[in-house]
Parts: C-alpha cells; structure tokens; sequence
C-alpha cells in the first residue's frame, strides 16, 4: 500500500474510532413522561396525575409500558394517540387490561404488538413502525379517560429519554421533544 493509501485508511480508521457512538441506530428506545390534566387539549383542571415509561423495540416490533396512575376517578379508557404537544390526535393503541371503573390509585403494564395496531391512513400510521417515529420524534401521548371527563383526564406526553444532545436519540437519530438541540 502506497502512502497515499495508507494516509486515507489512517485518516478513516481515526474517524471511525472518535465518531460519536449516537450515529448508530439501536433496536430500542426509552420514553418517558408524566402528565395532568393541564396536558388535556383544552387543559383542564383535574386531581389526577400519572408517569409513564415506555420501550420501543424496533427487532420485536412491540411497545412495552408501564404507568402508574394516581387519584383517577372512575376510569373508562386508555389510549396511545399520535400528536405532539398541545394537539389532540388520534387513537392508535388501546391499553387492555385497565382497572375501568377505578377511583384509586393503580400501577398498569402492557405490551403491544402490530396486530393491536388501529390504522389512520389519513395521518400515515400504516404500521407500528409509523408510530415508532412518531413517538421517537415527541410526537405520542397517553391518555386516560374518566367518566367525568371522556374525552380525557390524565395526558402524558412522552419524550425520548436521556436527551441531552441531538444524537442520544439513536433509534431515529431525530429530537423533536428538545428541538433546541
């Protein structure tokens, strides 16, 4: 190898050993949120707040969550929907095995596949690698919905967590819940 050949493998074996490690993708990602009712669109004041944290695993194509829910009252639904922050969007995942009916505190985990999947073709979810991005982008929420309030009681936004650069967000490499990175 002549030097010219052996400066260009130096110069992109250096390059590949001080690139960031963010500009790989990996199979999943971490959301997290807490929510109130002053998330509602419009906000409304409820006595009801919750946390949830929620991995995407791209290689087996599934959301898994967990939430914990606190001074809810009579509880009728849960949802994913598709929305960033202040906009009401569509229903996408439903949470099975809800306590409905509950005027308590409670801890709930699921996990969704593709085939729990309700498609919007109007706003591109066609499968759950269209919710994917959106959620990696900052752009899902949960809801929990009451009887009192039935279009929603309880609204966690959900972020990427571990933002703080651009790149910590390896599933998409994108960060629209921090878009001043």
């Amino acid at each position: 190898m002549g030097k010219t050949g052996f400066s260009v493998f130096a110069v992109a074996a250096l390059w590949a050993v001080l690139s960031p490690a963010g500009s790989a993708q990996s199979n999943t990602l971490t959301l997290f949120g807490s929510g109130s009712g002053a998330f509602e669109t419009p906000p409304l004041a409820s006595a009801g707040v919750a946390t949830a944290t929620c991995t995407l695993n791209r290689a087996t194509v599934e959301i898994s969550c967990t939430t914990r829910v606190h001074n809810i009252v009579n509880l009728t639904a849960g949802h994913l929907h598709v929305g960033g922050p202040g906009t009401a969007g569509p229903v996408v995942l439903g949470i099975n095995g809800l306590p409905l009916g509950s005027s308590d505190d409670f801890v709930h985990s699921w996990t969704w596949r593709e085939s729990d999947l309700t498609l919007r073709a109007a706003q591109g979810v066609l499968k759950m690698a269209d919710v994917f991005e959106s959620c990696a982008s900052g752009n899902c929420y949960l809801n929990f919905h009451t009887a009192a309030n039935a279009s929603g009681e309880v609204r966690i936004n959900l972020c990427p967590q571990g933002e703080d650069t651009r790149y910590a967000n390896q599933f998409y490499l994108i960060n629209v819940c921090r878009p001043d990175r």
